[in-house]
């Protein structure tokens, strides 16, 4: 009877639980303790076992200037470690493959003086470099250095698909680079063409494979449209940055996920949900989620002390997203940027800060150049 009793209280208690469990309060700003002093972040990579972030940080560590490096951050032990890669460069836009064993990045020469020309220079000397996890199989594009940004591998691994932005902007504007067309390179035969388009968009942040032959990107304001308009009216489509792309479309289709508003940062798990930022009237800036089934999600974000996300990067296994944000509030001579994550399960937006560069530990690689 005292077995049968205990059972039944445990079930009761299992009942009440789950019954009192918080929902997720989209009526006000959730907690989150935001760094004080910001970093040079430029982009995250989520390897497929979730633990280890590739990540391309700005630093002045080991250079009177400063350099991009690549480091994998692990979100177990915290540990950073920096790959033992030639410091004649500065290396950004990295990401892990589908399988987690190829790694992909521009190298750039470093801008050594600063300033908008200098950077422009480094800008356009770009080249995309494809190794295994190891630094073997060290391969850099056979083709001419150019504005490159965003490489991505396909899910077989066969092609790689990056943008290319063919324009300066002059100093003191909101961008760069201007004027982005997806390109896409054969890695068996060597062969690199547009993948559609050309599309032209006025700007563009990232690029990612759906599939082998369909491509979501995060961009704005495609010119080649087949009329003699911009694509993308703010008022039309709410400010959607979002487009899925076909291999080999003329022109470019209408943004998705217009239904709210500034809809942009797409970033998709292996099991096809697709999770970006938009910004409700009623709520602000908020992550949300379109899954599998057409089901939208919506969790209001923290405001960071005026701070702005830049990049949302889901882990492929769907149990976090991973954030870059970043503002003059966090602004300092190592740039304005930090990290977090946003916990699926818990509900709750996690501040992560590793260890400073300077202090990362190095992973030797076998490069063969």
């Amino acid at each position: 009877m005292l077995k049968s009793f205990f059972k039944y209280l445990a079930a009761g208690l299992a009942v009440f639980t789950a019954s009192t469990a918080i929902a997720y309060d989209n009526s006000r700003s959730p907690s989150f303790e935001a760094a004080r002093v910001g970093r040079g972040f430029e982009n995250i990579s989520i390897h497929p076992n979730g633990d280890e972030w590739l990540v391309s940080e700005f630093s002045n560590a080991f250079t009177p200037h400063k350099a991009g490096y690549l480091l994998i951050y692990n979100l177990r032990d915290h540990s950073y470690q920096r790959l033992d890669l030639p410091m004649n460069y500065s290396y950004l836009g990295a990401s892990f493959s589908s399988t987690g064993e190829k790694i992909l990045f521009i190298r750039q020469p470093p801008s050594r003086k600063g300033g908008h020309d200098d950077v422009m220079n480094s800008y356009a000397r770009g080249e995309i470099v494809i190794m295994n996890r190891d630094g073997s199989d060290y391969r850099v594009l056979p083709m001419p250095p150019n504005r490159v940004v965003c490489p991505t591998l396909s899910p077989s691994g066969t092609k790689l698909a990056y943008l290319v932005a063919s324009s300066d902007k002059p100093p003191a504007r909101w961008t760069f680079m201007a004027y982005y067309d997806i390109w896409e390179f054969d890695l068996n035969s060597g062969e690199n063409q547009l993948f559609a388009g050309p599309l032209t968009f006025y700007h563009a942040t990232m690029i990612s494979y759906l599939s082998e032959s369909e491509i979501i990107a995060s961009a704005m304001f495609p010119y080649h449209t087949g009329t003699d308009e911009h694509y993308g009216s703010f008022s039309q489509y709410q400010g959607s940055e979002i487009f899925r792309i076909k291999r080999g479309i003329r022109f470019a289709p209408e943004p998705i996920y217009y239904d709210l508003p500034f809809a942009k940062f797409p970033s998709v798990d292996q099991q096809g949900n697709i999770f970006y930022e938009t910004a409700p009237s009623k709520i602000g800036f908020s992550l949300t989620r379109k899954d599998i089934h057409g089901n939208t999600t919506i969790w209001r974000a923290p405001r960071m002390n005026m701070a702005a996300v830049s990049q949302y990067t889901v882990d492929p296994g769907g149990a976090y997203v991973a954030f870059i944000y970043g503002g003059p509030p966090i602004k300092s001579k190592e740039g304005s940027s930090a990290l977090g994550y946003f916990d699926l399960k818990t509900e709750k937006w996690i501040s992560v800060a590793p260890p400073p560069v300077s202090e990362s530990t190095l992973i030797p690689l076998k490069i063969n150049q």
